[in-house]
């Protein structure tokens, strides 16, 4: 017996709707003679009549009032498997997983998920929690397809992956404006012996918090950490109300308030910021948000 394709029931629905050969042809977008020869040949398949044609038009015979029904189904049930089976491919094509320390906030981020998102409208991202060290690893087991973040010199630990310098970021020193440091143009480690400071958690970051600790120490100074934080409002909080002085990177101090002043620190980390993706990578998706993060970080 010779199958049944789809387009025999599509044909034969066509008809069993319509119930009239002319109509449904010129609906299905078939000549007329194409469409009664699919119907003679799925009757002859079946081995059964499944409609009655007179001049009144077209009748469906019991047998073809069941098939009716249940070629209805089927081709529902095989809309529906063509739209779950597409939806789940397109679905794990457009997720994305990267990587960063959310707490530097870095200000390029959120124009280059934009333009991200106009280009894939329907993109998942997956955000983890990861220092630069960490991300590289990622990137090499395929837990993550995009690391941002800062590369300290002595952490170059990039085979088999691809970096792009984005941003060269600046250390800083929020005081209050009141505050007998406010009025000096660059700040030395060493004009902060004995001040109160307030820095990023060793959680957030643990390589460049040790690599602060290690600047101070050759500058021979024993920083006096009285706060640290997760978070950078906080801290500049503690700022306004004279509680300290904190230690940010730039792009992390950007919510600027009256009351305080933001001076340069000289001898502290490089603060150079990268984007880090596999080598070889053929995924439009990942390639193209590399280049949006990197046009976002050019215009900032």
């Amino acid at each position: 017996m010779s199958p049944i394709d789809v387009k025999h029931l599509r044909y034969f629905v066509g008809v069993a709707d319509e119930l009239h050969f002319g109509r449904a042809a010129a609906k299905l977008a078939v000549t007329q003679p194409a469409l009664s020869q699919q119907i003679a040949a799925l009757e002859a398949i079946l081995g059964v009549q499944l409609l009655v044609r007179d001049r009144r038009g077209v009748v469906l015979t019991a047998a073809g009032e069941v098939f009716q029904a249940q070629a209805i189904e089927i081709l529902a049930q095989m809309e529906t498997m063509v739209e779950v089976t597409r939806r789940t491919a397109f679905q794990n094509e457009q997720r994305i997983a990267i990587a960063m320390v959310e707490y530097t906030d870095l200000p390029f981020i959120v124009p280059a998920l934009t333009e991200l998102q106009k280009l894939y409208p329907n993109v998942k991202i997956n955000r983890k929690e990861m220092v630069s060290t960490q991300q590289i690893k990622a990137l090499i087991t395929h837990q993550i397809d995009i690391g941002i973040g800062v590369l300290l010199t002595n952490e170059d630990q990039t085979a088999n992956v691809s970096t792009r310098f984005v941003l060269d970021g600046r250390w800083l020193l929020a005081a209050p404006r009141i505050h007998r440091l406010a009025q000096v143009k660059v700040i030395h480690l060493t004009d902060l012996l004995d001040e109160n400071l307030i820095i990023f958690s060793r959680n957030v970051n643990e390589p460049l918090y040790d690599a602060v600790l290690a600047s101070f120490q050759r500058a021979k100074v024993e920083p006096n950490f009285v706060y640290e934080t997760t978070q950078a409002q906080i801290g500049l909080r503690i700022v306004k109300d004279s509680g300290g002085l904190m230690l940010g990177a730039d792009y992390v101090l950007r919510e600027r308030h009256d009351d305080i002043v933001y001076i340069p620190i000289e001898g502290l980390p490089n603060l150079n910021v990268h984007i880090f993706w596999r080598e070889q990578e053929s995924s439009g998706l990942v390639l193209d948000f590399v280049e949006f993060l990197a046009e976002a970080a050019l215009r900032d």
